[in-house]
């Protein structure tokens, strides 16, 4: 099974983790600028690829919250 990503999901990211530009993003996400670029434009991906995108973005605000829970 094929999915899409929601829209906004990867502007919703890269304003969590506080990225400047798409190469903070794509290095977040282990991605090359291309990867990137290509699910920002609709490519398909596995649930698998979803569940290891949504596992890092937890893991990041987590460890934020952890780290100062004031700004949480």
């Amino acid at each position: 099974m094929k999915m899409k990503l929601r829209p906004g999901f990867l502007d919703q990211l890269a304003a969590d983790i506080n990225a400047k530009s798409d190469h903070d993003l794509a290095t977040f996400l282990g991605l090359t600028e291309k990867q990137l670029e290509n699910l920002r434009y609709g490519a398909e991906i596995t649930p698998q690829t979803a569940a290891i995108l949504e596992a890092r973005r937890a893991a990041h605000l987590k460890a934020a919250e952890i780290l100062n829970p004031a700004v949480a």
